[in-house]
């Protein structure tokens, strides 16, 4: 008969083994099992939630293209489509840059005033006898630079995104309206009007800038490090900085990133209006915010799509062309902004909820 043999272990009160020390790596190999179970249980039901409100969202633009062509027999139209595609490609340009920020952890709430201090920069430069050209690149440079403003104070001095945006949105729109004296200057210059206005087989420039930064953006998020950086961020700061990740600095890019594009949605403006003006900047404060979180990005960050942001700019590109062409009022569609603004916020509620 084979003898066993003891194996020593601690003992509780009155001398009995307890046998605590051989049972505890069973107990957690067995919790490690459990909690990669509850991941990957997580996990698929992210990806349900995030593709059945793709699938959603997807049709609510179908249901708005639908009424809208069956409300004018103007809209569907070659030379209409491709106007609402121009105008929109100016919010979708700055939507893009916006859909990282917020996926970042942030959100920037200034691009209409960085819109319309770059248009007046321009103006004044042009008209001071600078070359156009040289004037845009030069006002780029300064939408830049309150990127990196806005970056500086949001990261390095931990005030909220949304407080410090605010305060910049307020200043730099009263220095476009100052410089300017609410006064718009006319623009011209060897092929300027192209960038606005010009056509490439038919289709508006525009629309290939915004599906341009579209696809960067889109290649961006999914395929490089430096997106998946951004999610792991935005999803939770603390654990990127331990995993190496320098959060901070990558967090001042994306503000940088933000701005630049507003600057270029600044210059495509000026350069199909052909003039620079303060104004142009408005209609955009509230719009780009809810073309992002429509299309799925959440404001508490680690979460968005660029697919989404390209269908939720259709949605609102349809919306304000329909309302164009059927002469409603421009306070309605503000009104149907808000309204869908917060509908996409309790939506991001309500998906967070499924996830968990």
């Amino acid at each position: 008969m084979t003898q066993g043999y003891a194996v020593a272990s601690p003992e509780g009160p009155g001398g009995v083994a307890t046998g605590t020390g051989p049972a505890q790596p069973g107990a957690d190999l067995e919790e490690q099992r459990r909690a990669a179970e509850r991941e990957r249980r997580l996990a698929r039901r992210r990806r349900f939630v995030e593709r059945a409100q793709g699938e959603g969202l997807i049709g609510v633009f179908a249901v708005v293209f639908i009424i809208m062509w069956v409300s004018s027999p103007y809209f569907f139209t070659t030379s209409n489509l491709l106007t609402a595609a121009s105008v929109v490609s100016v919010l979708g340009v700055m939507a893009v840059a916006e859909t990282m920020v917020v996926i970042g952890g942030e959100i920037d709430i200034s691009v209409g005033s960085v819109m319309a201090a770059t248009s007046v920069l321009i103006g004044l430069m042009v008209g001071a006898g600078m070359d156009v050209w040289l004037a845009a690149v030069i006002s780029l440079l300064f939408a830049g630079a309150v990127g990196v403003i806005n970056g500086a104070v949001t990261v390095f001095f931990k005030i909220n995104s949304l407080v410090t945006t605010l305060g910049t949105y307020s200043i730099f729109l009263g220095f476009a309206y100052a410089l300017s004296n609410t006064t718009t200057v006319s623009i011209g210059g060897e092929g300027f009007s192209v960038l606005g206005s010009g056509t490439v087989a038919s289709i508006p420039v525009p629309v290939f800038i915004f599906l341009g930064v579209w696809l960067l953006g889109a290649a961006l998020a999914r395929h490089t490090p430096m997106g998946r950086h951004i999610y792991a961020t935005g999803d939770n700061y603390d654990a990127a900085v331990r995993a190496g990740i320098q959060a901070d600095w990558l967090r001042v890019g994306l503000f940088i990133a933000i701005a630049l594009s507003s600057g270029l949605a600044g210059i495509i403006v000026t350069s199909e209006l052909g003039a620079s003006a303060p104004q142009i900047g408005d209609p955009y404060l509230l719009s780009v915010v809810t073309a992002v979180i429509l299309g799925g990005a959440s404001l508490r960050g680690g979460r968005g799509r660029m697919l989404g942001t390209l269908v939720a700019v259709g949605i609102l590109g349809v919306l304000q062309n329909g309302f164009a062409l059927l002469q409603f009022s421009t306070y309605l569609e503000d009104t149907v902004l808000g309204t869908l603004l917060i509908l996409a916020v309790l939506t991001d509620r309500l998906v967070r909820r499924a996830e968990q």
